[in-house]
């Protein structure tokens, strides 16, 4: 990974960021978004039992090399893990309990949550999936999203994700991930014509705006599946060329590069387990550790933190920058940044507890460069003037 490790040296990278799930890349997408887990609900937002057959067990099926009784692919990806006597939930439950801080397992009662990778609800178009044509399909989630944070608060975002245009009108032909998106899922954002037509774009859509200078408040960006880097189906390297491209354009532009921060990272490890510790927060998680490069002017120096993050991160950077309240009162957002002992700053004294990705940046050169500019204009000419502050 020669260009991550070139962004890595130049300006800060984490060592301690997580997926957020034990699960796949559904999972772990939604949670960019909602900071929470799904559940299987009646198609009109009340909780609701799965079909019996994609209800997960995982305990070993007998002959197999590890194979699950009933997995994610083969039917059954959903847990009541409220309830102790499900099958693979006591354990885990057990084990947060034996643990020496007090993580809760944020599981409703009767709420039967999605673990692995499941399609959306929603067509790109705002229709429902046929569910008996699609039976792996999360019915239409009520769970509200950071986007609906930001359209409460009048703040500008969009979900770029490369090949949404032909997704729309021809899904089996698109190399739109579709559960890559949090967003395809939610009833709020998918039923309202104008917020879908606003706030979903394709990548085309992406560039125009960085050429034009006119990048939303806050943007997600998701390359199709043959740039995404994924193991089986492309290449990390094309996954460098892409974020390169998108990297080159914003620096090209000063005033975007004055005000713009891009965090890279993937959805989850796709199979490189790492060693590195991690912090179980719930049921669903924590996972194992993956990449996250945070590249802007405020984050050059080939600085390496160690503070314990995961994508609900990516919500909380939000949230405060913006002062914005959790998603909900069960969100992850809603946990703690984490506190460092100095001899493992790897491990939250506070746990559980997720960073909210500032330590990435140093806000004071920004303050050190107004002073100067204001000492030399004082030198030069008597004049008090200085240079100016945009938030991210």
């Amino acid at each position: 990974m020669p260009y991550f490790t070139q962004l890595a040296r130049q300006y800060t990278m984490s060592d301690n960021y997580h997926q957020p799930v034990m699960g796949g890349t559904g999972a772990n997408s939604i949670m960019i978004g909602a900071a929470d887990a799904y559940y299987y609900t009646d198609g009109d937002g009340n909780p609701a039992t799965p079909p019996s057959d994609q209800i997960e067990n995982p305990n070993p099926l007998p002959g197999t090399n590890n194979w699950y009784t009933q997995d994610g692919y083969s039917g059954g990806s959903y847990s009541n893990c409220s309830d102790a006597s499900q099958p693979g939930v006591g354990p885990i439950r057990r084990y947060l309990e034996s643990l020496p801080y007090d993580p809760k397992p944020n599981c409703a009662p009767a709420h039967y949550y999605l673990l692995n990778n499941y399609n959306p609800g929603y067509n790109g178009d705002g229709t429902v999936l046929d569910r008996t044509k699609s039976p792996f399909t999360i019915p239409p989630s009520p769970v509200r999203t950071i986007g609906d944070t930001l359209l409460d608060r009048n703040i500008p975002w969009k979900y770029y994700g490369e090949g949404w245009r032909s997704f729309i009108s021809d899904p089996s032909k698109s190399v739109y991930c579709n559960i890559c998106n949090p967003f395809l899922y939610e009833t709020s954002i998918m039923t309202n014509q104008q917020v879908r037509e606003t706030h979903l774009a394709d990548l085309p859509d992406l560039y125009a705006d960085i050429s034009s200078g006119n990048l939303p408040a806050v943007s997600f960006v998701k390359p199709g599946g043959l740039l995404d880097g994924h193991p089986t189906s492309s290449k990390f390297g094309l996954y460098e060329a892409f974020v390169r491209k998108l990297v080159d354009a914003v620096k090209s532009d000063p005033k975007l590069w004055a005000t713009t921060a891009i965090f890279i990272t993937t959805d989850e490890g796709g199979g490189y387990y790492d060693s590195g510790y991690i912090q179980p927060v719930d049921f669903f998680g924590d996972g194992s550790r993956i990449p996250m490069i945070a590249v802007s002017k405020y984050s050059a120096g080939g600085r390496i933190s160690h503070s314990y993050a995961d994508h609900a991160s990516l919500v909380k950077f939000i949230e405060r920058n913006w002062g914005l309240p959790p998603i909900t009162g069960r969100s992850r957002d809603n946990l703690p940044n984490p506190v460092q002992q100095s001899d493992n700053p790897y491990v939250p004294v506070n746990a559980p507890a997720i960073g909210d990705l500032f330590d990435l940046f140093d806000f004071r050169r920004d303050a050190d460069e107004h002073e100067r500019g204001k000492r030399r204009s004082h030198e030069n000419d008597g004049d008090s003037g200085g240079m100016g502050w945009w938030p991210f």
